[in-house]
């Protein structure tokens, strides 16, 4: 009996080893980790459970805090790992750890032992990150690098047409640059890296070739200034200088005063007459309304959009009525659009006191068809019969000069008349035009005689 039971004690005890539960290794934050154990990367052999959380969140930061980059043509985008919520997937890897070779029963414990001493125990992690911040990030940068493309331009001088060619612009295909580095990301070693960007060419609206085909003059007028002053002839030369070469694209609006100011001597400009309150006074830029009437009159005749045109508030001389398209600073301005489907050059050159604006274009208008405009009075408004007398204290009073002739003024409207093999097919009103009538001017002396 008494050698049965020496024999029943061990085989006991071994039972209860066998089978001792988990909680027998209670507290187990403050146990530590076998040694030879790793969470993807991280050795957390001989930790605690609280160390091993710590460990493994330096690691994650660690790698949040990586980068790459993609090159976008001249340009580079950097991404941190971090801007796209990288991260890895909850796991019990910790506590699976804390519990290897001292959890279960004895066999197991002694399993997974034998395990680590043969080779490292490693817990893979499942890294995930935002594809949609990714995606959003590249459509961005795809926007603020974008290059882009330039049209092909074009100028008149010395009476032949210099083109400049276009220029292709450039953008990343975001969709294809997006699977490229999803590969990477999905393929991670935890290093830096670099993706080229797929680019594409951007081409521009007009080419060369296109402008090559603008070449034909769709409006042209002229006007004289023959009896002008020496500087109100210069202001002329000036504006047609400030104007020439304009190149409109398809939907660009030309405003005039874009283009002539600032009416100031630094600008090329001099003092000579201009309508001001029923009056005509000295200013800075006297003459740009014939300027700006000479280019209506071509606009007119290449049949482009007016969009802005008002009439001089008296007649002038150097067209017939409603032919006229005044300018004012802050107050009048002339403007047009391009509304052909090709680009147009503005040519405007003064010579001989004469001066001539010429619309350069792509002629679609078939050849059987012609233009004319034709203007209508409807009224004719005599001058006030009392003149507009000024004093002058310095002359005497026998003094008396008409500084100004008396004005008649009008209502008069043009019409724009359109003929298909010689026969009116169309008449359209282009404007009505309301011009002041004006008393003389006269300038008295009050002096009176010291006799």
């Amino acid at each position: 009996m008494k050698k049965l039971f020496k024999y029943i004690i061990p085989a006991a005890f071994f039972l209860i080893l066998l089978f001792k539960p988990d909680s027998a290794y209670a507290d187990e934050k403050e146990a530590t980790i076998a040694k030879g154990v790793y969470i993807d990367t991280v050795d957390i052999g001989g930790m605690t459970v609280k160390e091993a959380q710590a460990a493994l969140k330096k690691h994650i930061e660690s790698l949040r805090g990586k980068s790459f980059a993609v090159l976008i043509g001249d340009a580079t985008l950097v991404v941190t790992m971090e801007e796209l919520d990288y991260k890895y997937e909850p796991n019990n890897y910790i506590e699976q750890a804390v519990k290897l070779g001292k959890a279960g029963n004895l066999i197991q414990r002694y399993k997974d032992n034998k395990d680590i001493e043969h080779g490292k125990k490693v817990y893979p992690l499942t890294y995930t990150y935002n594809e949609d911040k990714l995606m959003k990030i590249l459509e961005k940068a795809a926007e603020k690098y974008k290059v882009k493309p330039k049209n092909a331009t074009f100028t008149r001088k010395n009476g032949e047409f210099i083109f400049t060619d276009h220029e292709l612009g450039s953008r990343m295909d975001v969709e294809s640059t997006f699977i490229t580095v999803k590969e990477k990301l999905d393929n991670w070693n935890r290093l830096d890296f670099i993706v080229q960007a797929h680019m594409v060419d951007v081409l521009p609206q007009y080419t060369r070739e296109d402008l090559e085909k603008c070449t034909t003059i769709l409006g042209e007028f002229t006007t004289e200034y023959k009896d002008s002053s020496e500087d109100r002839a210069a202001n002329l030369a000036n504006g047609a200088r400030l104007i020439n070469n304009a190149v409109l694209y398809p939907g660009d609006v030309f405003s005039s005063l874009d283009y002539l100011l600032p009416f100031t001597l630094e600008n090329g400009y001099y003092m000579a007459g201009s309508y001001n309150a029923g009056r005509i006074e000295q200013t800075i830029g006297g003459g740009a309304c014939q300027v700006t009437t000479t280019l209506y009159n071509a606009v007119l005749r290449a049949e482009l959009e007016i969009v802005e045109r008002h009439a001089h508030s008296m007649t002038v001389s150097y067209v017939d009525l409603a032919y006229d398209a005044a300018i004012a600073e802050n107050s009048k301005n002339f403007k047009f659009k391009n509304n052909l489907d090709l680009p147009i050059l503005i040519e405007a050159f003064s010579r001989d006191r004469v001066i001539t604006f010429r619309i350069w274009g792509h002629e679609t208008r078939p050849e059987n068809r012609t233009v004319k405009f034709e203007n209508k009075v409807l009224k004719e408004i005599a001058p006030p019969a009392e003149d507009k007398v000024t004093k002058d204290p310095t002359k005497p009073e026998s003094y008396k000069k008409v500084t100004q002739k008396a004005k008649y003024g009008y209502v008069a409207e043009l019409y724009k008349i359109v003929y298909e093999d010689g026969v009116e097919v169309s008449r359209e009103l282009v404007n009505k035009s309301v011009y002041n009538a004006e008393p003389a001017h006269v300038t008295i002396g009050t002096k009176k005689n010291s006799n």
